[in-house]
This record gives C-alpha cells, sequence and structure tokens, in this order.
C-alpha cells in the first residue's frame, strides 16, 4: 500500500460525504487517517461536527452503528426497571407535578424511572403526554404552563392525538 497516494486521495475530498466515502474504502489503518483528517479539516474549512454530521448518514456506519441495538436496548430497559410490584402506579396531580418539575430540569430518563419506582417506557408515556399538551396548548394559542400541561395529561395519549389533529385542521 502506497502511503502518499492514500493520503492524496483522501486529501482531495471536496466534502463531508466524500471524505467519509473515500475514508471508507482506504486502506489505511485509523491513527494514520486521524492525522489526514486533521490535516483536510484544516485545508478544507470543515469542521469535525460536519464529519460526524456526514458519517452519521453514511450507510455504512448506520448499520454498524445500528448493529446490536435491539440487545442494547433491551438490557438496558431491564437494568432501568424499577417497577418491581404488581401494584398499578397512579400518576396523580402530585406525582405529575413532581415530574413536571424533574423533567424541566433535564433529569434523564433512567433517572425519572428510578425516582417513581417505575419503567422507561413508563417515564416515555408520561414526557408524551405532557409533549402532546403542549402542543395542544399552542395551538388553542394558550400559554402551555404547568397547571394547563397537567390538567391535560389526564387524558389518554390517543385523545392528546386526536385533539392536536383537529384543532390542527382549523
Amino acid at each position: 500500500m502506497d502511503y502518499e497516494k492514500e493520503k492524496k486521495k483522501l486529501l482531495s475530498a471536496k466534502t463531508p460525504e466524500q471524505y467519509i466515502e473515500f475514508s471508507i474504502k482506504s486502506k489505511l489503518e485509523g491513527p494514520k487517517k486521524s492525522s489526514i483528517t486533521t490535516e483536510w479539516l484544516n485545508k478544507s474549512g470543515y469542521s469535525i461536527d460536519d464529519i460526524k454530521y456526514a458519517r452519521n448518514r453514511h450507510p455504512f456506519w448506520r448499520e454498524k452503528r445500528n448493529k446490536g441495538s435491539y440487545e442494547r436496548n433491551s438490557r438496558r430497559l431491564e437494568y432501568h426497571n424499577y417497577y418491581k410490584t404488581d401494584e398499578k402506579i397512579v400518576w396523580d396531580d402530585a406525582k405529575l407535578s413532581k415530574f413536571y418539575d424533574l423533567n424541566q430540569e433535564g433529569n434523564a430518563d433512567h433517572e425519572l424511572a428510578r425516582i417513581f419506582k417505575t419503567s422507561i417506557p413508563a417515564v416515555n408515556h408520561i414526557r408524551r403526554k405532557f409533549r402532546f399538551s403542549t402542543i395542544l396548548l399552542e395551538l388553542e394559542k394558550k400559554k402551555p404552563n404547568k397547571a394547563a400541561v397537567i390538567k391535560l395529561s389526564a387524558h389518554s395519549e390517543s385523545v392528546l392525538k386526536r385533539l392536536i389533529k383537529e384543532k390542527g385542521k382549523k
């Protein structure tokens, strides 16, 4: 393998997408490609974020990234399942109010699952209801404040979606 020839080909890329394509086909090893990438970035004026963006959209890297994702997600969901009882959790106004506050602080889904002794899918369900409630309030030209969001969250997701659809048509 001719290092200079491979380097020249990589440096000839005009766009981040083209650079990713050349990089995948290159026979160079990681550390050598890394130093050439830095050189290409300086020469081209693109940023590392441009490279990351192009890489995340390339079919080769998408497939590689998604490989094993089902297994990883299943392990994550099981590891963070804090719902260890047969009792149904009742999401009353007090719990929803606390959830709203903690969610606004940016707590991760697994943190909220631990705090409320529930599962990640349950946390995501409440978050969706809050999001749908917020969208509905905005469609009604109302301010999506905490009390209004919590009040609307008493409805099911399907009802909230239907209301959004109806308001969106008007």
